[in-house]
């Protein structure tokens, strides 16, 4: 054990200073890669800190992370903890270990440094104190990927600021700033630098502060908790397990010792990465995602800084887009018809940076610097000399042939010409260009500013350059690229429609408008497809459909029943009824149940519904695989979750099917054949159902 122990305090450097101040940091030259072996590096730790803190002139210790890496690298973590002999019981070693030290009194204190979170963030909740440097961020992402925050995080933070505010930084992946760790008490002091915060460590222990481990908060507000843990339950539906394990501690933790407390934690984590849905949503959510924002920095010809970007059409979506570019940077011409409409686009950014500025997020002088890069113009003119010009006008091609021609001349010669649209065929609008090889499509989401996700297009004659120039832009935006080929509706309008068609084609079966609504929410769906129809109004709707080029019956039959609706006055939201009605004094809808259609004879069971919503999106994903509309499993993961509100517990659509099992998946698609053309099955999926192939082994597609 004692050379266990010598080799494992290689990996630290001490040093002492007059005061008994020990602080203890990483070597650089550690064999630890990202987070090494992350189990026995946290042994490491709590080894170096016993061992220290028996010293006579150790009156203190400032620690650092032991990680060389803030990265979280969760495939390691997996490894360990699905294959490490009794991980739990090491664990739960380990945490009595910190336990002992938070309570041995004399102060450890914790140095949290640039964006900590993880192991990194749990390694110093272990501390008596903790001292933040400026610019520091405490991150709890584990909540977005199945998992809870583990390693005596939830534990210990539930003690420390109190369960009900513990509760929202635990299962919502939320991030903090110095500031507001330090306003809820999760560290104690905030430092300009190392060593001013050795000097701020000496003071804690000249003062003679004591460890306050165990100490429950002085008042437990069980109304407060369950009031906290209701509202993130409606939020997952209860179809997150870290989730769920998080907030069973979390009560807990108000009821046993400490100790014991944390002996279930280590039991729940290990329950937690058990879960079939931890790899999916890892996969899609933490992998697919980082690399979908890492620019390609292997292309060194790419000649491409775009400074001045023009936006057409000041609604709501070009707006956005112009709000995006500013912030990014970008100096963006916001063009409209009429200058007052531009303007009141601008307003739009107005709007939403003076309330980033309320929250904190953004200074006075930042702001004014975004505006000023704004230009509400109604002349042509203004464009000239524009890197990326974004026609972000109304779902009309004529309309989008008119302004494309009148604004390609005013695009610089290495410029992109990119048409914001839902559905319109990219190489059908490119083909009023001269240069099609630079048109490609942009589909930002609604709200531009909240919604991550960009789908890019690619048209038939669309080159590799302008898909790269496109690429650096949507990361310069901070946005989350996904890149699929040019088709009708592409790959999320069109999974999307697919998810509405099969709802009405429920209702018009007579199944309750209710049940379908209240199972889309159930599965863990973002928005029930009613609602969203109501939203979205439904003449918008049909004028999708408008735009395809051929409708198969089922089809054919919703889009008779939405024009039936419309001619009596039923289009939606903004007429006060549709699929719902809208009370005008108090904006509280009701599902209506259309009178006209005769209840189905045989209901079928609330589970069917689901499976039917969750099934019809997930079957025609594959057809746009096998079609080439996509060209990646993983993109159509990203875009289902991050584009349409696909359950993210599935880890998106190829990880549903995955996590159904391909044969079930088939055979309960077979089974709804009778429902319409949406369910006939590809004969190359059945040839992968023969071969046994799912579409992911692990974190690796298939």
């Amino acid at each position: 054990m004692e050379n266990f122990r010598d080799k494992q305090e290689q990996h630290f450097d001490t040093i002492r200073n007059g005061t008994g101040l020990v602080t203890i940091a990483p070597r650089p030259a550690a064999t630890q890669s990202t987070e090494g072996d992350i189990l026995l590096t946290l042994e490491s730790l709590v080894h170096q800190l016993e061992s220290t803190l028996k010293e006579v002139d150790c009156s203190g210790i400032l620690y650092h992370s032991p990680f060389l890496s803030n990265e979280s690298d969760y495939r390691t973590l997996f490894t360990e903890v699905t294959g490490t002999t009794d991980f739990e019981g090491r664990l739960a070693g380990l945490l009595e270990r910190a336990l002992a030290i938070k309570r041995q009194g004399k102060p450890v204190i914790g140095l949290l440094k640039g964006s900590c979170s993880g192991t990194a963030l749990a390694a110093m909740l272990w501390a008596t104190h903790r001292i933040a440097l400026k610019g520091t961020s405490l991150s709890f992402p584990e909540a977005n990927y199945g998992l809870f925050p583990g390693f005596g995080t939830t534990v210990f933070t539930s003690t420390i600021i109190g369960s009900d505010k513990a509760i929202p930084l635990l299962t919502q992946g939320r991030a903090i700033g110095e500031g507001a760790a330090l306003e809820i008490g999760l560290v104690d002091a905030i430092a300009a630098s190392p060593d001013a915060a050795a000097l701020r460590a000496t003071e804690i222990i000249n003062q003679g502060a004591k460890s306050l481990a165990g100490r429950q908060p002085t008042h437990f507000d069980e109304q407060a908790l369950e009031t906290a843990a209701a509202a993130v339950t409606k939020k997952t539906r209860g179809l997150n397990t870290g989730i769920n394990l998080c907030l069973d501690i979390i009560r807990q933790t108000q009821l046993l010792p400490i100790s014991t407390a944390l002996q279930l934690e280590a039991q729940h984590y290990l329950k937690a990465w058990q879960s079939p849905i931890v790899v999916p949503m890892l996969r899609t959510q933490y992998y697919g995602v980082r690399a979908a924002k890492k620019p390609n920095e292997t292309d060194n010809s790419l000649a491409y800084n775009p400074q001045k970007i023009g936006v057409l059409g000041a609604g709501m979506m070009g707006s956005g887009i112009a709000f995006e570019a500013a912030r990014a940077g970008l100096e963006v011409v916001l063009k409209d018809v009429d200058i007052a409409q531009a303007i009141r686009g601008k307003g739009h950014a107005e709007q939403i940076s003076g309330k980033l500025v309320e929250q904190g997020r953004l200074s006075a002088d930042k702001r004014e610097q975004l505006l000023s890069r704004i230009l509400p113009s109604e002349e042509i003119e203004d464009l000239a000399g524009s890197d990326l010009i974004i026609e972000a006008v109304f779902e009309d091609k004529e309309l989008k042939a008119k302004v494309t021609r009148e604004s390609l001349p005013y695009l610089q010669q290495n410029g992109v010409y990119a048409s914001n649209t839902t559905s319109l065929p990219i190489t059908e609008l490119a083909a009023v260009s001269p240069d099609p090889e630079s048109f490609i499509g942009m589909h930002f989401f609604s709200p531009v500013d909240r919604m991550a996700l960009v789908e890019v297009i690619r048209g038939e004659k669309t080159d590799e350059k302008t898909l790269q120039k496109t690429l650096k832009i949507i990361h310069l935006l901070g946005k989350i690229p996904i890149v699929v080929n040019d088709g009708p509706a592409f790959f999320t309008s069109r999974i999307f429609f697919h998810y509405l068609l099969e709802a009405i084609t429920m209702v018009l079966e007579g199944i309750p408008a209710a049940w379908i609504e209240e199972e889309a929410y159930a599965a863990g769906f973002g928005a029930s497809p009613l609602a969203v129809l109501d939203e979205i109004s439904l003449p918008l709707m049909t004028h999708v459909y408008d735009q395809l080029p051929v409708l198969h019956s089922s089809q054919q039959r919703c889009y008779d029943y939405l024009h039936a609706l419309i001619e009596a006055g039923r289009a939606g939201r903004k007429s006060g009824k549709g699929f719902y009605d809208y009370n005008p004094n108090t904006g509280k809808k009701t599902i209506w149940q259309d009178p006209r259609i005769k209840p189905a004879e045989s209901m079928p069971a609330r589970e069917v519904i689901r499976q039917r919503l969750l099934h019809v999106v997930a079957l025609d994903s594959y057809r746009c695989l096998d079609e080439g509309i996509l060209n990646r499993a993983i993109d159509g993961d990203i875009g289902s979750v991050l584009g349409i509100g696909y359950p993210a517990h599935t880890g998106g659509v190829f990880g549903h099917i995955d996590q159904v099992g391909l044969r079930r998946f088939l055979r309960e698609c077979t089974a709804f054949r009778a429902h319409g053309e949406q369910w006939e099955i590809p004969t190359s999926l059945i040839v992968r159902m023969d071969r046994d192939r799912s579409f992911y082994s692990g974190f690796e597609a298939n």
